[in-house]
């Protein structure tokens, strides 16, 4: 079964939001910095873990046992009880640490927009095709606003064996919930061309 990407995305967001909070405060060295961190690496930790990317959580828990270390005063490369400069040490483990996280989070969020964007300008084309094909008109297009008539222009769409194959690509990529969320994007922006015509 696809992954929500819709949901995900918004997840993502959300840690991405999160992580600028915890990065002010280090930028301000405010004095709860590292309660902000340990907090934040526990919430993107149990939204991977929650959503079964073992390859990601193994990643922040590798994260979160550098800044463990560093809390305890360990240099995380060596391992080496630091005793001078102790503030500096954890200092640079915490930046190493954000800037961990910021590219596992990112680097989500692009792929999951990025997929989301492909599967919208496919459902684009679907509908195009749906024109040309003569299975659905500009008055079809033009009544559809509830998921109900969103759900009919899609089935609509998929008794064309060629057509029908496209939304099983697309199906390959982004949920179920995804295509009608993708819909409500793709078809408003077509219903004002021909409105105008």
């Amino acid at each position: 079964m696809q992954r929500f990407h819709h949901q995900i995305r918004q997840d993502l967001a959300a840690l991405l939001a999160a992580l600028n909070t915890v990065t002010e405060k280090y930028s301000r060295k405010d004095y709860d910095t590292d309660t902000a961190l340990r907090a934040l690496l526990d919430r993107v930790n149990a939204d991977y873990k929650d959503k079964g990317l073992p390859d990601r959580e193994s990643q922040l828990q590798l994260l979160r046992a550098e800044w463990s270390a560093a809390e305890k005063g360990l240099d995380p490369c060596t391992l080496e009880k630091v005793t001078v400069r102790r503030g500096e040490m954890k200092q640079s483990a915490m930046l190493k640490v954000l800037r961990g996280l910021e590219t596992v989070l990112r680097e989500d969020y692009t792929a999951s927009r990025s997929k989301l964007e492909e599967a919208a300008a496919m459902i684009g084309q679907i509908i195009v095709a749906g024109f040309q094909e003569g299975l659905i008109d500009d008055k079809m297009l033009l009544s559809v606003n509830t998921e109900t008539e969103y759900l009919r222009l899609w089935k609509t769409l998929g008794t064309d064996r060629n057509i029908a194959l496209g939304q099983k690509r697309v199906l390959t990529m982004v949920s179920l919930p995804d295509v009608f969320l993708l819909l409500e994007e793709v078809v408003p922006p077509m219903v004002q061309g021909v409105a105008k015509l």
